[in-house]
């Protein structure tokens, strides 16, 4: 199984967590003290003479800052939020050292106060009131007591103490790395974030002005520009973008025109810097290392319309049966048809897999999942039931009906298995763990033949799988206090955060992850 070497994490907003004061009904001071003692973290040795907000000492107990980098420093994320107070979790990723120096030296002990607001740890809720250590605030940062309770119970450190050598407390680091950089990408008119993506060794962004740059993952501030997007034509900006990488290549989409006598473009972005249009019109497509198979849906949609080009070739040639409609979910009833594009297209060896519908002007013609040979043109079936979208996960299909109940069918085709007799919303399969979503507006995240959500009261916003890892993204508005998680083959949690993600990728055992702010 791969492993995830290091993540890098991308924000436009660097804050700490700082709270603003609110009117309590009555507010508890405690004295506090700053340590007579060594204190190293995960092997360095803190300066707390000199750190703006060192590490203090109440009744016996060491607490440490829960600033932005300090938590994370040790593997933590923190929350605030005005509405729902301080949510602290274990993420496992651990930041390099940061520190925050003082303006002048500090003195032996100061007042703290008690916290006074909702204050949650890895999902449990914490009565301050009640705490023999309850959580401080010091310099309008809360400060966290280090118990056996808390270090070793929920956050999983190893920490010892002796006269000599002082507190000493790993809490794991030099397993998954995490550090943060940021980039100009643009924020659009809308609030939206620009397009971005990571291929290869280089970030790919849009800039101001319609510019995408490419910068190198090592040397993120050496960017240049490697493509210009055209004027829209409607209200002189630029066109919508976006980016994804795809068998290795970044490669950038968007529209210009009409909706029914525009073009969509398909560029590719080189790493040499240059581009190259690969497609223009209204198709589907994809791209493998000696093939590019391609579905035609201009309008009004036309049989014979599945395409594929060997690698160096220059023109397309059609493939399947003539007398079949690809790349449509189609229905005829009542002397009326209608359809939707589809963009589930996937080459597996010498057969292409993708809806079809064999005679578009019957209406006992069913759309459904049909395999054709890109050599001798066969042109067969899967199985029996209608689909209405598909993909090919490890010698599996899985899809769903018209229903939106979802199925697994081997690439061999035959009878077909159902899996949900509810209808489902997105749906990815990893390593034989098929993860979804219900469509009943809740969005949570199952799995078959797991209880209960993954992260209850998170609302999947997107689902992807990358590089063998399960991506999950949730809305802002879920319940959770994840945000965004990853799952490897096993479906073990290997990360997750609290912050509101925008877009992942995961690339050459390295996960960047946007943040929306």
């Amino acid at each position: 199984m791969k492993k995830i070497r290091r993540i890098l994490l991308w924000a436009t907003i660097i804050s700490s967590c700082v709270f603003a004061r609110t009117a309590y009904a009555a507010d508890h001071y405690a004295t506090v003290k700053l340590p007579a003692f060594n204190v190293t973290l995960n092997g360095i040795a803190l300066e707390n003479k000199t750190d703006r907000y060192p590490l203090i000492v109440y009744k016996d107990i060491t607490y440490f800052p829960m600033t932005y980098f300090g938590c994370r420093f040790l593997g933590l994320e923190s929350v605030w939020n005005i509405n729902t107070g301080l949510a602290i979790v274990k993420t496992g990723a651990h930041w390099d050292y940061h520190k925050y120096p003082a303006s002048v030296p500090n003195k032996s002990s100061y007042t703290a106060k008690v916290a006074s607001f909702k204050i949650t740890v890895n999902g449990k809720e914490i009565d301050n009131r009640k705490e023999k250590y309850p959580l401080l605030l010091f310099r309008n940062i809360t400060y966290f007591p280090m118990t056996w309770r808390f270090a070793v119970d929920e956050f999983g450190w190893k920490y010892s103490f002796d006269q000599n050598s002082g507190l000493a407390i790993n809490s794991g680091a030099g397993g998954t790395a995490a550090g943060q950089l940021t980039l100009p990408i643009v924020t659009l008119e809308d609030g939206t974030k620009g397009a971005f993506t990571m291929a290869g060794n280089y970030f790919y962004y849009q800039g101001s002005q319609g510019k995408i740059y490419q910068a190198p993952v090592a040397k993120p501030a050496i960017a240049k520009q490697v493509y210009r997007l055209p004027i829209n034509g409607y209200n002189e900006d630029y066109v919508l973008a976006s980016l994804k990488t795809e068998n290795g290549k970044a490669l950038l989409s968007f529209h210009t025109g009409g909706a029914t006598m525009g073009s969509d473009h398909l560029v590719w972005l080189k790493e040499d810097g240059t581009s190259e249009e690969i497609d223009s019109g209204y198709f589907s497509l994809k791209i493998y290392d000696n093939y590019t198979v391609r579905v035609n849906q201009g309008l009004p949609p036309c049989s014979n319309n599945l395409q594929i080009k060997k690698t160096g070739d220059t023109t397309y040639k059609s493939v399947g049966d003539p007398g079949h409609l690809y790349g449509w979910v189609w229905s005829t009833d009542a002397g009326s048809s209608s359809g939707k594009p589809s963009k589930d297209l996937y080459l597996v060896g010498d057969k292409i897999y993708v809806l079809a519908c064999p005679d578009k002007d019957n209406p006992a013609s069913t759309t459904g999942i049909y395999r054709v040979d890109i050599d001798t043109h066969v042109t067969e079936r899967v199985c029996a039931e209608t689909a209405t979208g598909f993909q090919t996960v490890d010698g599996m299909i899985y899809f769903t009906d018209r229903h939106n109940h979802l199925y697994q069918v081997p690439l061999s085709g035959g009878t077909a298995e159902k899996l949900t007799e509810t209808a489902v919303g997105e749906y990815k399969a990893l390593k034989g763990t098929v993860y979804y979503t219900l469509a009943d507006g809740n969005n949570q995240l199952f799995a078959i033949s797991r209880e209960g959500p993954i992260n209850p009261g998170g609302q999947v916003k997107s689902l992807e799988v990358q590089d063998d890892y399960l991506v999950a993204i949730f809305k802002k508005e879920s319940k959770s206090p994840y945000k965004m998680m990853i799952l490897n083959e096993e479906g073990k949690v290997i990360y997750n955060t609290t912050e509101n993600v925008l877009l992942v990728r995961i690339e050459n055992g390295k996960v960047v992850f946007v943040k929306d702010n």
